[in-house]
């Protein structure tokens, strides 16, 4: 029975902590988070042993193996490399750090230690995502040509909206893109084995300041709202996506179509159960999630029968299971601190590129 500590209690270290309880073989028995009353009911909750004011306590907590960091963005850094310091095992949100040279860091970390080390790039461990991915791996799609998509929200539409990841100090100096554009990365290199190498980006900052919600006032906003990309992966396969927090009615929109020399396919997180695939000159098709008619390794990410719907808490639970499979020693395909590095040099590459309006090499050094 692996021991799990959880840093940070927000709503994703709740979902880490609903995940957890789904797993066997792993106890979550310490959590850590400033607001020690609202851990004290998690604690008689869910039977939890230790909770800690201070995440420093929980790291060296003797009882904890491993650590799941789901704290604001400008802790991630400091905590990864404490646990892996420590010989502790450490799954992390992303991004690993506050820019380049820090998730880079934390890569040669987790490649020279025995530790293992993850990042929640959670939606590749949808069933669809990983019936896609087979479809792909045996040529159903022929050759790749392209890769477009977007990932859409509008939980920072108005000028009211607010939240940490707003300011750059905590969030980071990439917002939207950082936040669910590097999700959309990830997808995309997880899905077709690609590598971004060239990007042409254009942001926008719609609300160039915010009205700080305790205060009333409003506060200067350097992040960006909105950005679209165009991409070019290796192999000469071109790309685009569009990235954006203020699109009404659009609350997790993240799509992503690939097109191949036989074959279309298109997967959208907001429906979940469905893979689309184009045809040319024949009919065009929608599968729906059927751990029988899905191979072997898709049908695993399946936890209940077809026309049982599963969503985000599932693909998380997913994400989670596979990272402590390897753990454990049963083998495990999960996103690792080399791919939150490879994501931020893309992140970086696309504000790069919008602030000098030129394509820009991704991993160029910037």
């Amino acid at each position: 029975m692996i021991k799990v500590g959880i840093i940070g209690m927000g709503m994703i270290g709740r979902a880490h902590l609903d995940a957890l309880q789904r797993i066997p073989g792993v106890e979550v028995v310490a959590v850590a988070s400033p607001n020690l009353e609202d851990l004290v009911k998690l604690q008689e909750g869910f039977g939890i042993r230790h909770v800690f004011a201070d995440w420093r306590e929980l790291v060296d907590c003797p009882d904890v193996e491993a650590v799941h960091n789901c704290t604001p963005n400008h802790l991630h850094h400091e905590i990864n490399l404490a646990c892996i310091s420590r010989g502790k095992v450490i799954f992390s949100e992303k991004p690993l750090g506050m820019d380049v040279q820090e998730t880079s860091e934390a890569a040669a970390k987790a490649k020279t230690s025995s530790i293992a080390c993850g990042v929640n790039f959670c939606y590749r461990a949808y069933p669809m995502v990983q019936w896609a991915k087979q479809l792909i791996q045996e040529g159903y799609l022929g050759e790749i040509r392209a890769i477009y998509g977007h990932y859409l929200q509008d939980w920072l539409m108005y000028e009211t909206d607010y939240d940490w990841r707003v300011d750059s100090k905590v969030g980071g100096f990439a917002r939207a893109v950082g936040d669910i554009g590097s999700h959309w990365v990830d997808l995309a290199r997880y899905l077709t084995g690609l590598e971004v190498e060239e990007v042409l980006a254009d942001t926008s900052i719609f609300w160039p300041q915010r009205i700080e919600p305790t205060s009333g006032q409003p506060v200067p906003v350097d992040t960006e709202d909105w950005a679209t990309a165009l991409l070019r992966f290796n192999g000469g396969v071109k790309g685009n996506v569009v990235i954006s927090q203020i699109s009404g009615g659009h609350q997790n929109d993240l799509q992503i179509e690939i097109v191949g020399t036989k074959r279309t396919i298109r997967w959208r997180q907001e429906d979940p159960e469905i893979l689309w695939i184009g045809e040319r000159g024949g009919c065009n098709q929608i599968r729906y999630k059927d751990g029988s008619a899905m191979g072997a390794v898709a049908a695993k990410h399946a936890s209940y029968p077809p026309g049982h719907p599963e969503g985000y808490p599932d693909c998380i639970k997913n994400t989670i299971a596979n990272f402590y499979s390897h753990v454990l020693g049963q083998g495990g395909d999960f996103p690792t601190f080399e791919d939150g590095h490879r994501a931020m040099e893309v992140v970086t590459a696309i504000i790069h590129s919008a602030e000098t309006e030129r394509w820009t090499r991704v991993g160029g050094g910037l």
